[in-house]
């Protein structure tokens, strides 16, 4: 089978748009393996009228392809081959290896994926699929496409769309391979075009009883064709630019380094060479896939959580203007897409080898893939959480050029892409057991509270009105008392200022010892020095609302606050905890959007900032002291402060249908001295 997908939408097709890669669907495995025999529906864009038609058209064009992994097949192939005392003897002889060999061999052999035989489905049903919103009452999460879809010709004009409802047998392959992993993944092909269209990873079947299991939530990404450019065209500029050049552009950022702010950024590891400080959010990317299959060999993880800024923008950074029609060939969505499945990439210096991850992805979008066009490095400092020195960012600004006003623009056309070959869906529920989780779009940068933008923290759109209904249809329909609901978003829901506001600091001049950071308020340090519980709360003294949600705020933070266990953020490339309790009749008030509004709004939450995943880790002390709101790190780039914290990635462990851990970790040990 041919993994290049060729991807250009030609009108005249269908297309299977759910479930896809970014929004895969999982089914149970039946008891004891002995019923292999499963029906699911898919969602299908066409321009076909007539059902009867359409199911013509598609009648044996569907198939179903297992992912399976090499290192299970070599297992598999040596147990075969031991079965037989004179053939283990003479495999034996012949590659001279003992036991602990073999087992070494085990270890060094990387988890390639690899596919099996084609299944073939049979068609059970055909139904024409309604347009719904998801406040509708009856919105289903596969089934029901959504008007962005057709607004902005994700699939050209094959804007009716069906459900189609399928069956399918697993093969004895399969069930072998089922014996020895907790799931299995598959692609579903669509043989309906001249090359086949993949849906990768699309299918998953799963053994697990979701009453203990692990996931991992990572953020912020943000990969980009150009990342992998970087460092070549860096190393480059030096071997041309030598001797009484460089040395006046190293003077230039001693300058430079005297008149920027001290107390926004760290100095860097400037003794080290490019090799070891660059940071590669592509390369963040490939190592973190090479370490989550690790733990899908011991099925110790069964799905991952990509929460936002999956990409830096969307169109390449130098493609001619004709070309900068947002479609995904010329776009970063396809180098994202690229990474997961590791398909052949132009070979570039410092560019890390990857592997297809086994695992499958639930993705939102953040902000950043909004943003159609690049920006340049050296605006706000970014170049520092790349690792890079000033005159090395000025290296960029010949062959990757950018204009200042194109880099703020937003887009929706930006996800056109992603629509069509990662995940349709930017709002969605899932349960598994007696676990929720809720998948919410928070939208793209926000100019209502313009200080936060300028400040280098944007604010996020926010939550629309029927998002806030689509939670209120979940509460009386679908969350169930006693369940563990999950909530992802990319915008923070709560994140305070470093420090706290001026007349809040004279206010408290008269103190003894005044406290202004958001360090020193950390709940487990008062308590230890006798602090009431009312003077704890950091709703009380911080704008809370700093560079978060714009819209539906409140509503929100009441949702977390009476209905989830644990609300997972990113966007600002920090760690930061908090945890939710009753403010009973001390509500606090919290600026909408100054400068230009200063109405206040109701905080509906107590809030207390710790690092809480390290002080409760077992279940008994998170359901009573949560729920918790967290900040992840980012994976691709660090912060401004800490460009070396980087690498991030929060690992959620379910333990006897309870919330046992919700830990950060980092891919590389030397960042755990940051912290």
């Amino acid at each position: 089978m041919n993994k290049n997908n060729n991807n250009s939408i030609i009108h005249g097709h269908t297309y299977i748009v759910n479930p896809n890669l970014g929004h895969p669907i999982i089914l149970d495995i039946k008891s004891e393996l002995k019923k292999n025999r499963y029906q699911t529906s898919l969602l299908f864009a066409t321009d076909m009228v007539e059902p009867v038609e359409f199911e013509k058209h598609i009648k044996n064009k569907i198939t179903f392809v297992p992912i399976l992994e090499e290192r299970w097949k070599l297992k598999s192939l040596l147990s075969k081959l031991k079965v037989d005392k004179k053939e283990k003897k003479s495999f034996k002889k012949k590659i001279k290896r003992s036991k602990h060999a073999e087992k070494s061999l085990f270890r060094e052999l990387k988890p390639l994926a690899f596919r099996g035989a084609h299944i073939s489905t049979k068609i059970l049903q055909i139904d024409k699929a309604e347009i719904r919103q998801i406040n509708d009452p009856n919105f289903d999460e596969y089934l029901s496409p959504q008007k962005y879809l057709n607004t902005h010709h994700v699939y050209r004009y094959s804007d009716i769309f069906y459900k189609v409802t399928i069956e399918f047998e697993l093969t004895k392959e399969i069930l072998k391979f089922l014996k020895h992993r907790n799931f299995i993944m598959f692609d579903i092909i669509d043989e309906t075009h001249e090359e086949p269209r993949i849906n990768y990873h699309a299918l998953v079947i799963s053994k697990q009883k979701w009453k203990n299991f692990s996931f991992v939530q990572a953020t912020d990404l943000h990969v980009a064709r150009r990342n992998d450019k970087i460092y070549e065209i860096i190393k480059k500029w030096k071997k041309v630019f030598r001797g009484d050049y460089l040395d006046a552009l190293l003077k230039d950022q001693e300058q430079e380094g005297k008149q920027e702010k001290k107390k926004l950024f760290r100095p860097l590891e400037a003794h080290k060479p490019l090799k070891k400080r660059f940071i590669n959010p592509n390369n963040q990317f490939r190592r973190f896939i090479k370490m989550i299959n690790k733990k899908v060999l011991k099925n110790e993880i069964d799905f991952i959580a990509l929460t936002g800024d999956l990409i830096d923008f969307s169109i390449l950074s130098k493609i001619p203007k004709e070309l900068r029609l947002f479609d995904y060939d010329h776009s970063n969505w396809k180098v994202f897409k690229n990474i997961v499945l590791n398909l052949p990439q132009k070979k570039r210096k410092g560019m890390k080898g990857g592997e297809e991850l086994l695992c499958p992805i639930f993705t939102i979008p953040g902000n950043h893939d909004y943003r159609p066009f690049h920006y340049d490095i050296r605006w706000a400092g970014m170049y520092r959480k790349m690792g890079l020195k000033a005159f090395e960012a000025l290296a960029l600004n010949d062959k990757l050029v950018a204009l200042p006003i194109s880099a703020i623009i937003k887009s929706e056309k930006s996800l056109i892409g992603y629509w069509s070959e990662i995940n349709p869906s930017l709002d969605y529920f899932l349960k598994l057991g007696k676990s929720n989780f809720i998948f919410l779009n928070t939208g793209s940068d926000s100019f209502k509270n313009i200080s936060d933008f300028l400040t280098g923290h944007p604010s996020l759109t926010g939550l629309k009105n029927k998002q806030i209904s689509y939670l209120e249809n979940l509460i009386s329909n679908k969350i169930q008392q006693g369940d563990n609901t999950f909530l992802f978003l990319h915008g923070p829901v709560i994140n305070p200022k470093k420090k706290i506001g001026l007349f809040k600091r004279i206010k408290q001049k008269f103190g003894k010892k005044i406290l202004t950071r958001i360090d020193e308020f950390k709940e487990s340090m008062l308590k230890k020095l006798g602090k009431q519980i009312s003077n704890i709360r950091i709703d009380k003294k911080f704008n809370v609302k700093y560079g978060t949600v714009s819209s539906n705020w409140e509503k929100l933070v009441e949702f977390c606050k009476d209905h989830c266990v644990l609300t997972m953020t990113g966007h600002t490339h920090t760690l930061k905890e908090f945890r939710l309790g009753n403010p009973e009749n001390k509500k606090s008030l919290v600026l909408d959007a100054p400068p230009f509004s200063l109405k206040k709004i109701v905080n509906p939450a107590a809030i207390f900032y710790d690092t809480y995943s390290e002080i409760f880790t077992n279940a008994k002390d998170i359901k009573q002291f949560g729920p918790f709101v967290v900040q992840t790190p980012a994976l691709g780039l660090g912060g401004y402060r800490s460009p070396r914290l980087v690498g991030a990635y929060r690992e959620i462990k379910v333990k006897h249908g309870k919330l046992s851990s919700f830990k950060v970790n980092y891919m590389h040990r030397e960042y755990y001295k940051i912290l």
